[in-house]
């Protein structure tokens, strides 16, 4: 009997101690935008501030070719110009005021080219691309190679033509896909190898869990926008990492979660 009691004793002792240490990392989307202007150098360093270790940039380029972090095809909901990103020059586009729509604060902030945002993360975070379509993928390979994040990011395409280029041209580098379930994520690995699978909090099981971990994928739970409501789903779901908008709400919810410092 007492061997029973002492079996069981540490059996919760030792379930106890990996919760304990489990740690969901905090990929923000599009910085930390409830406190600056979303897909800034300043969003970005907000996030940091609260506990982010991965950090969003949108991937779009220019009319003569210089890749920019900005979420939208158009100029209009975020910075002061108007019109496609893909139409003005990048002299041009270097001049807009990407702040002050969020708050006189942030007026003059500029809408921060791509090879900045990883001068500017280069030690401090990972990064998350996400490549948007007309993307030239050999020039946004090119350049994180250069910057020295090919094993410091991971990667998702909406278009699944520009995924397959992606594979051929950066066999080395990891990548993100979308999956709602088990049959949609074998899906993409017949295309490619996921690193990082990205899913509803709700709809992460143990199962699905299980199957990710035991082909090296990572489970990322998405809340992005402003809703918070999940949050708790994601840390009682145990995902690897989270994609969310409000890092400083997220990040004091888990600090009980974070194992003690020697």
């Amino acid at each position: 009997m007492k061997k029973v009691v002492v079996f069981s004793f540490l059996l919760v002792v030792g379930v106890l101690s990996v919760c304990a240490q489990h740690h969901i990392e905090i990929v923000v989307h599009r910085g930390a935008n409830a406190l600056a202007p979303e897909n800034t150098v300043a969003s970005a360093y907000a996030a940091l501030k609260h506990g982010a270790t991965w950090v969003e940039v949108d991937v779009r380029v220019s009319k003569d070719g210089v890749l920019y972090n900005l979420h939208d095809a158009t100029l209009d909901r975020t910075t002061n110009g108007h019109g496609l990103l893909a139409d003005m020059l990048s002299e041009d586009v270097d001049r807009l005021d990407a702040g002050s729509w969020f708050s006189p604060a942030f007026q003059g902030t500029r809408l921060p080219r791509i090879s900045e945002m990883l001068d500017s993360l280069w030690g401090k975070s990972n990064v998350f691309f996400d490549v948007k379509r007309g993307t030239p993928i050999p020039a946004l390979v090119n350049l994180v190679r250069a910057k020295g994040f090919s094993d410091k990011s991971f990667f998702w395409f909406g278009d699944e033509q520009m995924l397959r280029e992606f594979i051929h041209l950066a066999p080395e580098m990891k990548i993100k896909v979308n999956a709602s379930d088990l049959r949609r994520l074998k899906y993409w690995q017949r295309i490619c190898r996921p690193s990082y699978v990205e899913i509803a909090p709700e709809r992460i099981t143990p199962r699905f869990l299980r199957y990710c971990h035991r082909h090296g994928i990572r489970v990322m739970a998405a809340c992005q926008e402003d809703d918070i409501s999940q949050f708790q789903t994601v840390i009682d779901r145990r995902a690897d990492l989270v994609n969310l908008d409000r890092p400083e709400i997220f990040w004091p919810m888990i600090q009980d979660t974070l194992p003690s410092a020697p």
